[in-house]
């Protein structure tokens, strides 16, 4: 079970190592995608922590805005 595990892994492995060795395009792809790859994880992660911030403090603005435009007369926009 597991002398297949790595065997897989190695035939994996060495094809990729061919195919860069072969095309220098496929190396520059695949550390294009790995740079994709943290870039997706960094947003999802700033998503998921400033994003509540955000929309918090978005929320605290607008009542801001709607207090001081009763308190002065101003028309709303909508």
């Amino acid at each position: 079970m597991v002398n297949t595990y790595y065997a897989t892994l190695l035939s994996v492995f060495a094809v990729i190592v061919v195919l860069i060795a072969i095309d220098p395009n496929v190396g520059v792809y695949i550390d294009l995608q790995f740079r994709n790859l943290i870039v997706q994880i960094k947003r999802f992660y700033y998503l998921l922590t400033i994003g509540a911030q955000v929309k918090y403090t978005n929320w605290k603005l607008g009542r801001e805005i709607k207090k001081i435009q009763r308190e002065y007369g101003i028309p709303d926009e909508e």
